[in-house]
């Protein structure tokens, strides 16, 4: 078997193609239910995030994933197909567990450290678990990922101050705007759209709208903040004519804004206004960057602000990446452990030795020449107990072993052979 990891990510692939290979819940379940049914994929996790899609498989070393995940997306999104196609790169081995646990720290993120990631990492596994695709080598994998996320940011100053791309926004809108005069609409009440309304609050932001498609959502989004109206998203171009800033954060998968909407409202307009769009896809359709009054920022244009980020927290990589390397050395040594016959030829010799053992202690009882036959009867008899397990474990389809016999594997080590082997012998 091998880990894979096929994705594209904003390092080589722009927001206008990255917004093309998003998929909804519903999607990433059917794929994850698709590999369930290939007999080739034993493990797999689904991640998505604005800034990144990954494939991470633990699938037989002869199975081309690469053509399978292609022709997987052709049937889920067919036009996500050749934006996938082009953009994808794959990892194999090791590579795949560090690339993993550096997401999981954040430092493979486009805001160096932030802590949403690890979240979002959380999630994707258990949206795994749920399709019965994480089994052993994913619970340890994912869960390790986990804990090298925590002790990076514990042991580390990676994510020193709060920062996100919701706080790169809002940094983005104090340099053009002076907010505690202005007015602002957040279009949006997820978890990102949230942390732009606090961000701009605590910026002490003069007048602020919420706007979503849900009314309950934006209310309860409100409520939480303790100020703000909200606004339905029949109402948002109106609003366009006369706030000063909009910062638009949803998820859906058409713009939420479009120029036809909001021509009336802007055409006449001399306040300039700033809209940043930091979906994916994007919520805010780039004509409407046309108007003269319009300053159109999306996520890809933050990257000033990541990198002054960057700068603050680049001195804790090196001891990031330290502990990185760490807990995937340790990972490495246990999956190189994952092998049936050292557990197959140990839990025999045990046996054996065991068997030997007591069949001397009693032999005593049996008279001066009953040591040789004590010693068959219990070798035979224990022989014929591990028969079942050891032919669970031994026995492979197509010559790979799968997931269940190694987990056996594992728990017999665990449960019969942690003890030192030098008291049992040869």
């Amino acid at each position: 078997m091998k880990l894979v990891l096929n994705g594209i990510t904003y390092h080589t692939c722009p927001i206008k193609v990255r917004e093309k290979v998003v998929f909804d819940a519903d999607q990433r379940r059917f794929m994850l239910r698709q590999m369930h049914c290939c007999p080739a994929i034993s493990e797999a996790v689904i991640l998505q995030t604005c800034n990144r899609l990954e494939f991470y498989l633990y699938a037989k070393k002869d199975f081309d994933c690469g053509e399978f995940l292609s022709g997987l997306i052709d049937r889920a999104k067919p036009s996500a197909v050749n934006a996938w196609t082009k953009f994808r790169r794959e990892t194999t081995g090791m590579d795949v567990v560090r690339h993993l646990f550096e997401v999981a720290a954040g430092l493979d993120s486009q805001m160096l450290g932030e802590n949403q990631i690890l979240g979002q990492v959380k999630s994707a596994y258990a949206e795994s678990v749920d399709c019965r695709m994480s089994k052993l080598v994913f619970h340890r994998l994912f869960h390790n990922a986990f804990r090298a996320g925590k002790a990076v940011r514990t042991d580390t100053d990676i994510n020193c101050g709060a920062v996100s791309i919701a706080l790169a926004a809002v940094e983005l809108a104090k340099k053009r705007l002076d907010l505690p005069a202005a007015t602002a609409m957040v279009i949006g009440a997820g978890q990102n759209a949230e942390l732009v309304a606090r961000y701009l609050l605590k910026s002490q932001l003069s007048r602020l709208l919420i706007a979503n498609r849900n009314r309950q959502k934006a209310r309860a989004l409100r409520d939480r903040l303790k100020k703000g109206q909200t606004v339905g998203l029949d109402k948002i171009a109106d609003k366009f004519a006369e706030v000063d800033l909009v910062i638009s954060s949803t998820a859906a998968v058409e713009p939420v804004v479009t120029y036809q909407a909001v021509k009336s409202a802007l055409a006449h307009r001399d306040k300039s206004l700033l809209i940043i769009d930091i979906a994916v896809p994007r919520d805010i359709e780039p004509s409407i960057a046309r108007f003269k009054c319009v300053a159109l920022y999306n996520i890809d244009d933050l990257n000033e602000q990541i990198s002054s980020n960057w700068d603050k927290r680049n001195s804790e990589i090196p001891k990031a990446q330290a502990i990185v390397a760490e807990f995937t050395d340790n990972f490495s040594k246990w999956y190189e452990s994952l092998d049936v016959v050292p557990v197959i030829s140990r839990l025999m010799r045990k046996g054996k030795y065991l068997a030997r053992s007591e069949a001397r202690r009693y032999a005593k009882n049996f008279g001066p020449d009953s040591t040789e036959k004590l010693e068959a009867f219990a070798e035979s008899l224990v022989k014929k107990l591990l028969h079942d397990p050891i032919s669970f474990i031994k026995q492979a389809s197509d010559g790979e072993i799968t997931a269940e016999q190694l987990q056996a594997a594992e728990l017999i080590n665990k449960m019969f052979l942690c003890e030192d082997e030098k008291s049992v012998g040869s």
